[in-house]
């Protein structure tokens, strides 16, 4: 039996071979090409990946991984695989995740294997509620704000300065966490009203738009930031600091690799979880709140899936789902209206 080479993407394998692929292989290839790295996106990429494969060892009653051919990934073991998970537990959301997986999988190897038919393509996503994404008032808002502005002032260090910088750029672009980590100090306009060409999930790119009330914090952050790095480059050439991030971590930072400031995403999402007050915070919450209050605020939805870089306007339609309460309360004071008429 022929194996896999890593030039499965780059050269389709003969028809009559496709069927003897190993499996594992198979998808480790997948994974190389669109799910490398440490991103949310990659990781559960290669979760869902290892999750169906230990599946499919199992119902195929293989002793290894390394024993599954393509040939045993059929419809039935795709609909058997969401049932399991369903039935072990795991939550409609994440089933239906996993899916989306193994549907671009099985897509991407059938543009690229003559012969192969994608197996999970007719398979139905298990039904969930759409409820409306969990996010912060404005009275919480303000609340974690004056914490991190109280924290800074108490000791004003590097990290407290970068940490609270962090904080209000969240709020003010609805940017992700991974997004935010990877923005180098070049993709900035120089009066720093916007981010160009930030990197979005889906590997495309958009600018994002910086408020003028969130430039003079910035401009303080940019000081400390500039401060911090006279440690390691006494005299740091601009074409060097373009490279470097916009947010820096020195821990384990060498001079000669501007890579090794990055931040780590636990060193971000611990940052952002320290100023929990009523709710435990993460950076994807504050993405949240910022749509909900950009979509209250302009009443546009198509607006509001530009701001947050969606490429399918039916993904920000979950800002506008309304509980049951919601929809009495609006229901009793369209019925008042109508008395009063």
């Amino acid at each position: 039996m022929k194996d896999i080479s890593g030039a499965l993407f780059a050269e389709a394998r003969p028809s009559d071979s496709v069927a003897s692929l190993r499996l594992g292989a198979v998808v480790r290839e997948y994974l190389r090409f669109y799910a490398e790295g440490t991103t949310h996106t990659a990781r559960a990429k290669q979760l869902d990946a290892d999750k169906f494969l230990a599946f499919l060892a199992r119902f195929k009653r293989a002793k290894e991984i390394d024993e599954l051919r393509v040939r045993d990934w059929d419809f039935s073991a795709t609909q058997r695989f969401v049932d399991e998970s369903l039935r072990v537990g795991e939550a409609p959301a994440t089933v239906a995740r996993r899916l989306a997986t193994l549907k671009h999988m099985g897509r991407i190897l059938a543009e690229r294997l003559p012969g192969f038919v994608n197996p999970a393509r007719d398979v139905k996503a298990p039904k969930q509620n759409v409820l409306r994404p969990q996010s912060i008032d404005a009275h919480e808002v303000r609340e974690i704000r004056d914490i991190a502005r109280s924290r800074k002032e108490d000791k004003h260090s590097f990290t407290r300065v970068r940490n609270e910088a962090i904080l209000n750029l969240l709020l003010d672009t609805g940017l992700r966490a991974d997004e935010i980590r990877l923005v180098r100090l070049s993709q900035l306009d120089e009066d720093l009203g916007w981010i160009r060409k930030v990197r979005t999930k889906g590997r495309r790119f958009r600018d994002v738009y910086i408020s003028t009330e969130m430039r003079a914090p910035l401009k303080e952050y940019l000081r400390a930031r500039a401060a911090e790095l006279e440690r390691f480059y006494p005299k740091l050439p601009g074409s060097t600091d373009g490279k470097i991030p916009l947010f820096i971590s020195s821990y384990g930072a060498q001079a000669a690799d501007p890579d090794t400031f990055e931040m780590s995403p636990k060193t971000i999402w611990r940052a952002i979880r320290s100023y929990s007050i009523h709710t435990k915070l993460h950076p994807h919450l504050l993405r949240h709140t910022y749509a909900t209050e950009l979509l209250e605020d302009s009443k546009d939805i198509r607006l509001v899936a530009q701001a947050l870089g969606h490429s399918d306007v039916r993904i920000t339609m979950r800002y506008t789902e309304r509980g049951n309460e919601e929809v009495a309360q609006a229901l009793e004071k369209v019925r008042r209206g109508k008395r009063n008429e």
